[in-house]
């Protein structure tokens, strides 16, 4: 069961809780900074090429764009709490510190005080919560930032990158990869081996990605189902229904409710 929050004040932050959950979330990522924490139950998180064990009481940080998976261990069920950043929230919140947004950071991180600090947080999500989390934040980087880190995230080499931004910008098209190769000047079968290994996911996985994201931002924008399904480029409402429910936990009539 997962019940989600959004606080209008600022920047649609939006808050979710997990409680019980023996969902697999598969590779996929999100356009904001995610934070959250283990509440209860074991998790296998996956990031950056390494395979994390989440304890009870460890927050885990994951960057915009950054693929992840997160797998409950042993189907005994796991909660959580999440909270969505927009990356230039982020850089309002840090403005003026010496921490960097894109700092490296350890992905993982278990610390008691931090922990009740985050669920203070999103116990009290109503209120005004900039301050709490400009602490927070402040804490959690100083805590977790580690610059060794920086060789292990996977680089995308300047044509990915323009390959991924077409695909961002043709999200409610169909997936062509001939066109696609063709516009780029790759073979079609070499593309989908580099996109994979770069990305960890195929060119028409990371399509559907982008528009459960885009259909996040739109439900968060109070659009429709039926608008949000075809804006974010679906099919149909059973290709929306179980797309977003695969990479989110929820229905997208749950998202909403």
């Amino acid at each position: 069961m997962i019940s989600s929050w959004k606080n209008t004040r600022f920047d649609n932050i939006a808050f979710t809780s997990g409680e019980n959950f023996t969902h697999s979330f598969p590779d996929h990522f999100h356009e904001e900074y995610t934070i959250g924490v283990s509440v209860n139950g074991i998790q296998q998180f996956n990031l950056l090429n390494k395979e994390f064990i989440v304890a009870p009481h460890s927050i885990f940080l994951i960057k915009p764009g950054q693929m992840h998976a997160h797998h409950p261990i042993a189907d005994l069920g796991w909660s959580f709490k999440s909270m969505y950043l927009s990356p230039d929230f982020v850089d309002h919140l840090l403005k003026g510190s010496e921490i960097k947004a894109d700092s490296a950071f350890v992905p993982v991180v278990q610390d008691e005080e931090l922990f009740n600090h985050y669920i203070n947080i999103h116990e009290n999500k109503e209120s005004d919560v900039e301050d709490r989390i400009t602490s927070f934040l402040y804490s959690v980087y100083q805590r977790s930032t580690d610059n060794s880190l920086q060789a292990s995230v996977i680089s995308s080499s300047e044509k990915l990158d323009e390959i991924k931004a077409y695909l961002a910008d043709h999200i409610t098209q169909k997936l062509n990869l001939d066109t696609i190769a063709g516009k780029f000047h790759i073979d079609k079968f070499q593309l989908i081996r580099q996109f994979k290994k770069h990305t960890g996911v195929t060119p028409n996985v990371y399509l559907t990605i982008l528009r459960v994201e885009c259909a996040r931002r739109l439900m968060n924008q109070n659009h429709s189902l039926v608008e949000t399904a075809f804006e974010a480029g679906f099919y149909d409402q059973s290709h929306f229904h179980h797309n977003f429910l695969y990479y989110t936990g929820v229905t997208p009539g749950s998202f909403v409710g």
